[in-house]
């Protein structure tokens, strides 16, 4: 298995990943990529065609293992049998709550994440301290900008950790950004405000497949973006934006949304969490206007949400205090199927509704 580069801290700090038998056997050359419903947490699965797996943040804690049941049935929907990378993309609980449940269902090669919490609060430093004690029974990695995780087939890079971004453009990118021009900064006290100190050390990343191009942010925050895209644009074009921080008012700016110009979105909001009507408004004012997919009907967006055949759950939950969303019945995932080429497929398992997105010429 061919190691994806040698100058990474992570490609140093990993072994070589077994390759599942479903893989050896031949299977077929496409990227999987399962966006989890976690009723506004994250939970976002790839499988490369090698068979290895990487799996980006677990969903909330506690409902009997809710959230780590849909990841393990998407795994399973993927033929994989174990999380070779869990991204912990920051320390809150809609991102790393489910760690401990999953790990009960699925094993893990190796938890990668931005080291510690900057997050205060007895109940924050607990759940974390609870993450520690698990991350330590396997092969722990601390990102940083400009890292590499080692899947056989994907390049796999780091984009922004620890409230860092990458300093040198990937390949291909590196031109002034138009979109900065006129870039409204949030107030000084965003993290304050939203409560959202942890989420600007969020792991961002860049996975490229061949020809095919897309990242996931995590819940890095709007004012971040900008170190990140401006004055220069260091990520490029994509296929797919994952969108940042389930849709949220306080990410995904002009500056990110437009510059990176996606053919396709998905967004993994909850029917209360994230897909903020401001979102909506930015991604259908791009240049080209990318397909909005949803993994929730969002009410706080009201009419702006896509046509109901782009949304994968469309029942409101009962909403619970601290945010979350109770809904232990049948969910519904975004999947994509992507190829080297750079051609896709989304998928909304709801109702087997499909769009195909050829090859940029």
């Amino acid at each position: 298995m061919r190691l994806a580069g040698t100058l990474s801290v992570l490609v140093l700090g990993f072994g070589l990943a077994a390759v599942p038998a479903a893989a050896q056997d031949g299977a077929d050359d496409t990227l999987e990529i399962y966006v989890v419903d976690v009723e506004g947490g994250e939970a976002t699965l790839f499988v490369a065609p090698s068979g290895e797996s990487m799996l980006f943040d677990t969903g909330w804690p506690g409902f009997d293992g809710r959230d780590a049941n849909r990841i393990a049935a998407a795994a399973a929907d993927a033929g994989a049998d174990a999380i070779d990378h869990l991204i912990v993309t920051h320390f809150h609980g809609d991102h790393m709550g489910g760690a401990h449940q999953l790990a009960e269902r699925l094993p893990v090669g190796s938890f990668i994440d931005h080291g510690t919490t900057v997050d205060e609060g007895e109940r924050q430093l607990d759940a974390f301290a609870r993450y520690v004690d698990l991350r330590e029974t396997a092969r722990h990695v601390v990102a940083a900008p400009g890292d590499r995780v080692p899947i056989e087939g994907l390049d796999v890079r780091i984009l922004a950790s620890a409230g860092d971004v990458l300093d040198v453009p990937l390949p291909g990118a590196g031109g002034a950004n138009p979109f900065c021009e006129g870039f409204t900064f949030h107030g000084e006290d965003i993290t304050s405000r939203y409560g959202n100190a942890e989420d600007d050390q969020s792991i961002s990343t860049f996975v490229g497949f061949g020809r095919f191009r897309t990242v996931i942010m995590g819940d890095l925050n709007w004012n971040r973006e900008h170190d990140l895209m401006c004055p220069e644009d260091r990520i490029g074009t994509v296929d797919l934006y994952l969108v940042s921080h389930h849709g949220s008012e306080t990410s995904g700016s002009e500056a990110l949304a437009h510059a990176i110009a996606p053919r396709a979105a998905v967004m993994n909001n909850g029917p209360r969490k994230g897909g903020a009507a401001q979102t909506f408004e930015i991604l259908r004012a791009a240049p080209s206007p990318p397909d909005i997919w949803q993994n929730h009907y969002s009410i706080p967006a009201g009419d702006g949400n896509a046509p109901e055949a782009f949304i994968a759950n469309l029942d409101e939950g009962v909403e619970m205090p601290d945010g979350r969303t109770v809904h232990m019945g049948d969910a519904h995932w975004i999947h994509i199927s992507a190829r080297r080429d750079g051609s896709f497929t989304v998928t909304n398992s709801r109702n087997g509704f499909s769009r195909d997105y050829p090859a940029r010429q």
